[in-house]
């Protein structure tokens, strides 16, 4: 892409595909994106984070032709706008799906053992080793919300770990038989998971999908992971039911809020680890991805041969 560069952006010359490259380093606004694109013709955008591209910045700038994700998530794009105006949305493929399989199996672990409450209590002076008891993960269900890139790592290394996974994905079929058995749908999924791991985008139809209700559904004694978006789970609902015992803990990577305010009551629940959304923020994950998301760039910029398996929006591929 074309670009001179503004203040707060550093620009560097990248002569294999001919464009100049506008680091933004500052808060990145729909405001900010409008203004830059505006600037000069932008035909590439590098998205880490979740900046807003909503319809109205899209369509600012005519010149564009690919927005490529450092990672996987898409939710803050308007994906109807930008295939529309015949953009490519695209993610880095299976880059960070193992560090992201990684931490959910961390926080699986960390859960069932009881790691962080046990440190705290041993640091304390406290020694529990003639009343504690734990819980092994084998032998165990785990049920997988989502059945992509990065629940495919977690459902490997659960069933190398002895567990039983059972999955639901998007659409009927779409489990491999070799890796997890297809739940019939949510309910059963919930009914019958000792450990349930969320790996679905969010979308209209997913947002708040783990409510009171569905809570309430899951096996007493359960626990709840979220690795993927935190606006998928109700925040409230999940507070009470680890606050009533109903739920054994939680392990989360991402919340609604992000970071969250200190007053936040999730934060306050009994029996939850969260950690800064970082799951996929290995150093290897992280070079692996902005690789994958360039690769993505370059191959729309110099028309090459485009990993369609990375396009979110193959519909903006086809002839006008």
């Amino acid at each position: 892409m074309a670009r001179r560069p503004q203040r707060g952006s550093h620009a560097i010359s990248q002569r294999a595909i001919g464009a100049d490259v506008v680091l933004m380093r500052d808060a990145v606004t729909p405001e900010r994106l409008t203004h830059e694109m505006a600037t000069a013709p932008t035909q590439a955008i590098l998205m880490r984070g979740n900046p807003v591209f909503s319809s109205t910045v899209i369509a600012s700038n005519p010149h564009l032709r690919v927005i490529a994700k450092h990672g996987a998530g898409v939710d803050s794009v308007d994906i109807d706008a930008a295939t529309k105006q015949r953009v490519l949305v695209m993610v880095a493929g299976d880059a960070n799906a193992p560090a992201v399989a990684e931490h959910t199996i961390a926080l699986i672990l960390a859960l069932g053992r009881d790691v962080v409450s046990l440190n705290e209590r041993t640091h304390s002076g406290a020694w529990d080793r003639a009343t504690y008891r734990g819980r092994e993960i084998r032998g165990r269900t785990l049920g997988l919300v989502g059945f992509g890139r990065i629940a495919r790592h977690v459902a490997r290394t659960a069933a190398a770990l002895g567990m039983t996974v059972v999955a639901l994905g998007r659409s009927k079929g779409r489990v491999d038989p070799a890796l997890a058995r297809e739940a019939a749908d949510l309910t059963e999924l919930l009914a019958v998971s000792d450990i349930v791991s969320l790996h679905a985008p969010l979308t209209d139809a997913t947002r708040g999908m783990i409510d009171a209700a569905r809570l309430n559904a899951m096996k007493s004694g359960a626990i709840l992971i979220n690795t993927a978006r935190g606006a998928l789970v109700d925040e409230d609902a999940l507070c009470a039911a680890l606050s009533s015992g109903h739920l054994a803990g939680a392990g989360l990577d991402t919340l609604a809020q992000e970071p969250p305010a200190k007053d936040r009551p999730i934060l306050q629940a009994p029996n939850l680890i969260v950690t800064p959304h970082i799951a996929a923020q290995t150093g290897a994950s992280i070079t692996r991805t902005g690789v994958e998301a360039a690769r993505n760039i370059a191959a729309v910029l110099t028309r090459g041969d485009i990993d369609r398996a990375n396009v979110v929006n193959p519909a903006a591929l086809d002839p006008p």
